[in-house]
């Protein structure tokens, strides 16, 4: 099928170059994406068999070419031209459900499609007043056909006559319930594509700052213990002004895996802005904590970047270390935990600070931190 439709698909590449749509216009290009191989099936499996069953050259004929426009139109429709493409299969659809009912009348149930098309009108892309249009004008013309149409069909026995009409309140029924199970899903999706929008950081993909300081207040709500720890790539405004600020982003990216790797899944990482980071350790004090900073200061610092066109990247980060029971609510959690930070960026860089700087503990761990390496190339 694909080798048959290819030479087409090839011309109307041509004629129309893929359009990018706008996020708000998103929503329905999604939605209709799957109705156009629903409308091929249903061709396909039910209007071609049945046309050719009762013998009707004419509808099998507009059955062939309404397949033909349906892929026409699934294609433009991939291009972005969604308006274009839906009008496409919608006067298609049209003018099958007109000629159903000028071959074989009403009661045969082709006045149902009627519904149908109203359901794909409404969730199309369309503008508000061609959508009024357009169903208005296939409205009246259902409506023009089954007044002068109306009391053909006798060509039908009642029974094959019955067995249409069984075999079309099926057809639209199954249709309406497939095409309001794809708006569904589509919906639910798209909710959670937003969501996710959100609350992450759309470079790095972890937690935004509004979504990471939710994260430390649900944390401190619930009363368990947990430690906050404050991240920040050392020297990091030195790679964007040598390297380019593509070469920045990566750098960024690569980091947040250094640390991913080294984090649990119940623990959050957030990104708190430019290249400063913010996590959540659950159900640790602030030793254990310091266990963790230490393992993430040395991940960073043990596997360089290697870049594309610029060698290797010795990156490093400084960490500060806090816990609840220090601070008295969230903005001084978060403000102990951002002054340590850079108390440990004072030391000299590529260092965890977990208590005051004045303090005895704090003097011995800041000897034991290995001196901190500026980016270079190699």
């Amino acid at each position: 099928m694909r080798g048959i439709f290819r030479p087409l698909q090839a011309r109307l590449a041509r004629m129309l170059p893929v359009r990018a749509l706008p996020p708000e216009r998103q929503r329905y290009f999604h939605t209709l994406s799957r109705l156009y191989l629903i409308a091929i099936i249903t061709y396909v499996v039910d209007l071609i068999p049945l046309f050719w069953l009762l013998g009707s050259r004419r509808l099998l004929a507009v059955s062939l070419v309404g397949l033909a426009v349906t892929l026409v139109a699934r294609e433009i429709h991939r291009r972005g031209y969604m308006s274009s493409a839906v009008l496409l299969l919608l006067g298609m659809m049209t003018v099958h459900m007109l000629s159903a009912l000028q071959v074989y009348g009403s009661g045969r149930g082709f006045e149902l499609y009627f519904a149908l098309t109203l359901l794909i009108t409404y969730i199309s892309a369309l503008d508000q007043r061609l959508k009024w249009l357009v169903s208005t004008g296939v409205l009246t013309l259902t409506a023009w056909q089954l007044v002068r149409d109306g009391a053909s069909g006798g060509m039908l026995a009642p029974g094959v006559a019955n067995a249409v009409l069984v075999v079309n309140l099926a057809t639209v029924s199954v249709l309406f319930g497939v095409i309001l199970r794809q708006l569904e899903g589509v919906t639910e999706r798209l909710e959670v594509s937003y969501r996710r929008q959100a609350n992450h950081d759309a470079l790095t993909g972890v937690y935004n700052r509004r979504a990471a300081l939710k994260a430390v207040e649900r944390a401190q709500f619930d009363g368990a213990p947990f430690a906050l720890l404050m991240l920040d790539i050392d020297h990091f405004k030195r790679i964007n002004d040598t390297y380019g600020h593509k070469c920045g982003d990566r750098a960024l990216c690569h980091v947040v895996e250094c640390l991913r790797l080294n984090l649990r899944d119940e623990d959050m990482l957030g990104r708190y802005g430019g290249e400063e980071f913010i996590a959540v350790l659950q159900g640790m004090d602030r030793e254990e904590a310091m266990g963790v900073a230490r393992r993430l200061r040395a991940c960073v610092s043990d596997t360089p970047y290697e870049t594309q066109s610029h060698g290797t990247l010795s990156l490093t980060v400084s960490i500060g270390v806090a816990v609840p029971r220090e601070a008295a609510d969230l903005d001084a959690l978060v403000a102990l935990a951002d002054q340590r930070l850079y108390a440990a960026k004072r030391s000299g860089r590529n260092r965890v600070c977990g208590h005051d700087i004045e303090s005895p503990a704090a003097r011995e761990a800041m000897r034991e931190m290995p001196l901190a390496f500026a980016p270079s190339r190699s």
